[in-house]
Parts: structure tokens; sequence; C-alpha cells
């Protein structure tokens, strides 16, 4: 695997030669692990103290149980300004920068709690992420201007987290219909840092509560309705929802980025759903769900957009064409203001559509598929560069197994597919290109006292024996991944082009795999999996300038796995096998464009871990495994868990 790293020296010194130019919103796709499995799906279909989040009647179906479980959420963000290379109008196109949000992984955890007080009322509380914005890009997207002077390398990016804790009461007014209601406690942080550029134009009410504050918090309050209704001999389920807009306290160390003096309430959404059982082991559910995010100013009011005649009146600046310069009261366009700009989002409706089918007594397995068009507007691409939520089509599988009475385990995964948006002509930059895609992988377990009135009917009446998964095993590593003899075999590459060089580099990121087994005996085994290695970042200063070589690795593993138990519950193990790596490598020069290259081989792959069974199927797993490529290694440490079925 020499390639994708020498690249890098050749392709800067080519570059150098040749010149070359160049989830539904912020809301998560549903509530609970459960949930996203099925595409998101939850109006009308929902069985564990999570679903009570997307319809309060929901409880009425829930039994009394405890879940509590998380998510990672892996979200790839990228945004690009340039200048249009063969402009034909003026644009202010300041601004020159293709980056990554540095910050790829978060954990969403969830609980929720639910019983019935008798057989019509019912009662539930869920903790849950209601969703949010993140980005953390290395390079500034708007250097230069401002006095001080914005350096290029300032860090730029914000930080917003939602939480939701409805707090439910259910009641089942007759066999076939139930009501229910929620008090939605919310809870939101944010924080903004590098937008410094902006206090070099006149848009700002108070330039003290733009940018670098820290975080701030806000509180607040909402109500969410829910109905079901059971029809065909409860063959068709049909529900409705409606939240109502979730009044939040200001940010006040951000009053002046956010409009309404730092306000920034959760809009209103209402949905209809509808759950078919053709059979009693199989679900076909969909939802189709409205978020006004419109209607919240920070989020609904455009900020800049298309800039026909350039700098000077009808500059797509809503703050500088209205005559009177910021910060005077008497323009209530400026940042900050009633009137400021925002993000510019329309209202978006969610389509989603989910399957279930209940395999046997103990396994049910779910698919699902969620689309929303992007709310963001072409033409209002500048401000959501800090936060490009542009993802539209999401797919999901999910499963849940119960290996007693009163233990469910549920995971899923989702993947939303890369979309981007680009426009040319904007005000402050000229053209934009930002662009998204995520993985979530998802696990929560379920303790079950009362599984409610339906639920043991949609596993199917198959015993588990009729399917064997005897020896079969699936897990889940989260952690490190360690980039090894980067810098010598970066300036290894220079020196072969003739180029002298000293390289340091950020080889220290982020690292996960997913991967499922076989165990033949109680010492060997055979595991096969795919592990995304995540990036390294390296700055080499050579005699042709400042070289910037970014490298993306992931990798498909098959290996035999030895295993010695030390005692009955604790083991060692190794192994040893082959990885198709797979590598992309990004070098920029200067302020020339990004050149990338791709290389993919196989490669040795080994490892050493300790594992822990905390019962006879679920167990606690830490590894070390090399990727052993031929310029470089790629060490990935993880902690995890297995399931075995």
């Amino acid at each position: 695997m020499r390639f994708a790293l020498k690249y890098a020296a050749l392709a800067a010194a080519c570059m150098v030669t040749f010149p070359a130019h160049a989830t539904n919103g912020y809301f998560l796709p549903g509530f609970g692990i459960r949930s996203q499995g099925m595409g998101g799906v939850g109006i009308a279909y929902g069985r564990d103290s999570l679903s009570t989040a997307a319809n309060p009647a929901n409880a009425v179906n829930t039994g009394m149980r405890g879940d509590m479980g998380f998510a990672v959420f892996n979200p790839e963000r990228s945004a690009h300004d340039y200048d249009a290379p063969f402009a034909t109008s003026p644009t202010f196109g300041f601004f020159n920068a293709n980056v990554e949000s540095d910050s790829k992984y978060f954990l969403v955890p969830e609980m929720g709690f639910s019983m019935g007080l008798s057989e019509e009322l019912h009662i539930s509380m869920a903790v849950v992420g209601n969703g949010g914005m993140n980005t953390n890009y290395p390079n500034n997207l708007f250097p230069g201007l401002g006095v001080p002077a914005t350096p290029a390398d300032l860090r730029i990016g914000i930080d917003m987290m939602q939480l939701l804790i409805p707090l439910t009461v259910a009641y089942k007014v007759n066999e076939n219909h139930a009501l229910g209601v929620s008090l939605v406690l919310a809870e939101t942080r944010f924080r903004a840092y590098g937008i410094d550029t902006f206090k070099a134009f006149p848009i700002l009410s108070d330039a003290n509560y733009l940018t670098n504050n820290g975080f701030d918090y806000s509180y607040g309050a909402g109500i969410k309705l829910g109905w079901l209704g059971e029809f065909m001999d409860d063959k068709l389920t049909v529900g409705l929802t409606y939240a109502s807009r979730t009044y939040m306290t200001k940010f006040d160390k951000y009053s002046s980025l956010f409009a309404e003096q730092g306000g920034f309430d959760i809009p209103e959404s209402y949905g209809i759903g509808f759950a078919i059982k053709p059979v009693k082991n199989l679900v076909v559910a969909a939802d189709v769900l409205r978020i006004n995010y419109a209607d919240i100013a920070s989020v609904g009011n455009p900020g800049p957009g298309a800039d026909p005649d350039g700098f000077g009146p009808k500059s797509g600046i809503p703050a500088m064409d209205f005559g009177v310069a910021c910060p005077s009261a008497a323009n209530p366009y400026c940042l900050g203001r009633d009137l400021g700009m925002g993000f510019g989002w329309d209202n978006m409706t969610v389509y989603k559509l989910g399957v279930q089918y209940g395999v046997n007594n103990r396994l049910q397995v779910r698919a699902g598929y969620n689309y929303g068009k992007s709310p963001i507007p072409d033409n209002q691409v500048t401000f959501n560069m800090l936060a490009p939520a542009t993802v539209e089509r999401h797919y999901s599988v999910g499963f849940t197994y119960r290996p007693n009475e009163t233990l469910e385990v549920s995971g899923s995964y989702m993947y939303a597919a890369a979309n981007s948006q680009s426009a040319c002509g904007q005000n402050i930059v000229d053209c934009v290109e930002i662009g998204m895609h995520q993985n979530v992988f998802g696990l929560t377990m379920g303790w079950v006292l009362d599984p409610g009135p339906v639920a043991l009917e949609e596993y199917g009446d198959g015993d588990w024996a009729g399917i064997n998964f005897d020896g079969w095993y699936a897990g889940f590593g989260f952690g490190q991944s360690q980039y090894q003899d980067v810098e010598s075999s970066l300036d290894e590459g220079f020196a072969a082009q003739g180029v002298t060089s000293s390289t340091t580099a950020n080889n220290q990121t982020e690292g996960w795999k997913v991967y499922t087994g076989y165990q033949f005996n109680k010492y060997l085994g055979a595991e096969g999996g795919y592990a995304n290695l995540n990036d390294m970042s390296a700055n080499s200063t050579t005699s042709i300038g400042l070289v910037h070589t970014d490298l993306v690795s992931t990798a498909w593993m098959l290996a035999a796995v030895g295993t010695y138990p030390v005692t009955e519950n604790f083991s060692v193990m190794g192994k040893l096998g082959a990885a198709y790596v797979l590598q992309t490598a990004d070098v920029k020069v200067g302020s020339a464009l990004t050149q990338r290259t791709g290389d993919d081989a196989y490669q040795p792959y080994y490892g050493v871990g300790v594992s822990y069974a905390l019962v006879d199927n679920f167990k606690l797993r830490a590894e070390w495994e090399r990727f052993d490529l031929d310029d470089i290694n790629i060490d990935l440490m993880t902690a995890g868990f297995t399931v075995a079925f």
C-alpha cells in the first residue's frame, strides 16, 4: 500500500507546475434504536418506552419496561467556498477553502420507562436526543478579513445538542382508541467559534455576542398530543400526532448571532402514521411528518443570498441593503435582531417506511427507508457551510433478540446517503458546495416486566431452534486508530521527487468496526468485518511550499481467531488474517485546490484481545489490531461487545 502516500509527494510536485482550479434537518430520523431500524416510523407503531416520544398514545401498548441504549452517530461533513473560474458578474469572492469537519463521531444516549397504572391509564418517561448540528473545520472558511485578520488556520464551527424529556400520560378510551399527552421538557447546548470574519461587515447588532463565547444553554417546554385507532380487527392502526412549538430561553452569549436576540425555539411538527399487520408477525408501517423549520426566525430567516449586483445596494445581505448601517437600532435586519439573518431553512416533509418480521419466538428483523428533501434552498448555502444538513435518503436495518423472557437486545444500522448542494453568485463568498453523509449504529437493552398486549405475538410462533445460529456472533468496537511511520514515509516520497521536506502529522483519530464470526469450538473461530480507520493529516514544509495531506482508510477483514478461556467468564484471544484496505489521499499545496487519488490492496492483519462474559450470550471485548501496510502501519484499539445468537 505504498502508492497512496507516495503519490502525495508526486501530486504536490505536479500541482506546483500545473496549478488547478476547480438526518431530517437537525432532527433525528426516529426516536429510539428500534424505530431507526424501521426508517424512523413511530406514529402508528411503537412497542418500547422510547416510542412514546413519537406518539404519546403509544404508551398504552408498551407494557411495563425500561429501555437504555446509545447510538454512535458518524456524520461526514464537507464545505468548499471558491471563486467561479469564469465569473460574469462581480461578487465578494474573498474566500477559498475546501475542508472536512474533524468532529465525526458522537454518542447519542437514550433511556425510558413505561408502566400501566390500570388497564386504561398508562404513564411513561423518555430521555431522547432530538438531534443537533456540529462541525469542527480545521481551516477557516472565511480567513483574512477583519482587524486583526482572521488566520487561515483558525478552527471554525458550531456545536449544538438538543435533548428532549417527554413526560407522558396515555388513556385507553375504549378497545379501539387511545389518547396521549406529553409535557416535553427540552435543553439545548450551543457554541460557535472562528466566525470572527463577520465582524468586518456592518451586519451585527453587537460584535461581542457573535462567536467564541463558550457553551451557552437554553431550556424550555412544549406539549405533544397523540391518538391511536385500531381498525379491521386490529390489522390496521392509524396514528396522529401534534407537537407544539417548544419555547426556549434565549442564548444570551450569542444574542448577536441568532435572530430575536438569541432565540432558538424548537419548531412545531405534526404527522400521520399507518401500521398494517397482514399476519400477526409481519408489520408494515409508514409515517408522514411535517416540521415547520421556517417558523423559527433563527432557522428560517434568510441569510446571505444571491449577489447579482456586487457590493452595495441589493447585495443579498438584508442588513446591508436596508440603508442604515448596523449596529444602528433603526436597522431590524442586523444579526441578532427580530429580522436578523438565519439559515434560510424551508419547512420539511419527511416520509418514512418500515417493515418488521418476527422470524420466530426469539428474533425480529426489520428494515426501513426515510426521505426528506433538504430544507436548505440552494441560494442559502453560505451560512449553511456551518451546518450542512443536506442528507435526504436514509436506509436502515435492525433486529430485536430475546435471550430470555425479561431481556430484549435491539440493534440497528442506518446509512444516510451522500448529498451535496452548491450555488455560485452568492454573497460574502462566490461559489459554495456543501455535503454530508452519515452512518448511525445503535444498541439498546430492554428490561421487560410486562410486554404489553400484543408485543409477544409479533415475534412469530416458530421455536428458535428452527433457525440454528449456534456458534454465530456479531459485535461492535469503538476506539482509536493510530497511523505509524507517516512522517518518514512522506519525507521519503518527497525525496524521491527531488524535493526536500520536513513533515509533522496528526496521526491519531477515532476508529470503529463491526464484525460477525463463527465459533467452531471454544478454542477456534473465524471472524470477518468492516473497519473504519478514519483519517490522518500531515503538514510538510517543503522546497515547493507547504503541502497538506489527508489520508482516509477503511478495511474489510477476515481472520482466524484463537481463544483461550482463562476462567469461566474471562478469555484471551489472538487473530491472524488478511484485510482488503482502501485508501484515499487528498493533497494540497499552498492555496491550490486539493488533488485526490486512491489505492486498494490486500494486506496482512493480526491482533490480540481479551473478553469478559457478562451473561451467556453477551461479552465485553477489548482489542489491539494491526493493519500491516507497505509503507505505514495502522493500529486500531477498540472496546466494545459481542452478542452470540
